[in-house]
């Protein structure tokens, strides 16, 4: 049943929790996770001759999960750290790598992970299985994370390998365009505020570290994605403009070539998501895509009981070890 229904998240349904807006702002104060004692930092060395740091947490699995954070985020953000707790106890390795730019990298050569870094995904895949020797590696991710991951799992299908078995990924931003679409509004323009302040101060570190390569007059006046993506990632990625950029880099484009299962959590209220980042069309005849469209949840959101295992954890978890593990008795987990 690729079309997921009913979910099994229910959003609150007292104020604030009942708002769209407070569900997308407020756990990112009010849900605190600690960094597990096991979780550790290495510094990869990647072939173009940059630096990606990665955070490992090890429990000596033959299974790995691999975590991308979203737009701006980084590894230790508390939704990383509650799928990595979750994952560790039920005997995952995991591995959360931080994008370009803003996930803490010293940055060697001036480079920015962008939604169609999939080179990068398939560079921490490669290392990992050269470290660890995993007998399975699924996936997850957030927002761009997501976005990146299901676009790896979708478009790369020729390269990749077999011990990859699935991903899960959470408010994921496959229909790029369309997303992009609801940071017009007025709140739209004040989440895209904050985003758009540090994807400006990689710009300027990057103008200031590699002086002649970019420029940056005008730049504290850009306000959309599409301004900014105009004005840099598409020529950074040697492309015409954000429509190219946005076409050849949403997952939502390459859903058909899907290899292993995947599970897209796409809540009905999330501010951010439109479009085919609601893929019910392609869910319908695809026996591999999960949809999954819970009415709450918010952006990257999900409030829960308090004390209770984070719902995407919990969900991830059970996805995966039925479509990976063969488990069936993990259904009632999520």
């Amino acid at each position: 049943m690729p079309i997921v229904s009913p979910s099994t998240y229910h959003a609150p349904r007292h104020f604030p929790w009942s708002n769209k807006h407070w569900q997308t702002i407020l756990p990112s104060y009010t849900r605190k996770e600690t960094v597990p004692d096991n979780m550790h930092m290495e510094n990869f060395h990647t072939p173009d001759g940059d630096i990606l740091l990665l955070d490992w947490a090890k429990v000596n699995s033959d299974k790995l999960l691999i975590l991308s954070h979203g737009l701006c985020g980084h590894s230790r953000r508390h939704y990383i750290l509650s799928l990595v707790r979750h994952f560790n106890q039920a005997g995952w390795d995991c591995l959360a790598w931080n994008f370009r730019g803003t996930g803490g990298s010293p940055g060697t050569i001036g480079k920015y992970t962008t939604q169609n870094s999939t080179e990068e995904l398939h560079w921490v895949t490669q290392h990992a299985l050269e470290v660890g020797h995993y007998r399975k590696i699924a996936y997850t991710g957030y927002s761009m994370g997501g976005n990146l991951s299901a676009l790896y799992l979708c478009r790369e299908e020729s390269r990749q390998i077999p011990q990859i078995c699935g991903g899960a990924v959470f408010c994921a931003t496959t229909d790029i365009m369309s997303s992009n679409q609801t940071f017009h509004s007025f709140m739209g323009l004040k989440y895209a505020g904050h985003f758009m302040k540090d994807m400006v101060e990689i710009i300027k570190r990057n103008a200031i570290q590699f002086p002649g390569t970019l420029d940056t007059r005008g730049i504290d006046k850009l306000r959309t994605f599409e301004e900014f993506d105009d004005r840099y990632t598409a020529p950074y990625l040697g492309l015409k403009n954000h429509v190219e950029y946005y076409t050849v880099a949403s997952a939502c484009h390459y859903f058909p070539n899907l290899q292993v299962p995947l599970l897209l959590v796409a809540p009905q209220n999330d501010p951010f998501l439109a479009g085919d980042c609601y893929p019910v069309a392609e869910a319908t005849r695809n026996p591999l895509l999960y949809l999954e469209m819970p009415e709450g949840g918010g952006h990257c959101g999900f409030p829960g009981k308090k004390g209770e295992p984070w719902w995407p954890a919990r969900r991830a978890l059970a996805f995966f070890e039925i479509t990976c593990l063969g488990n069936k008795t993990m259904a009632a987990l999520a």
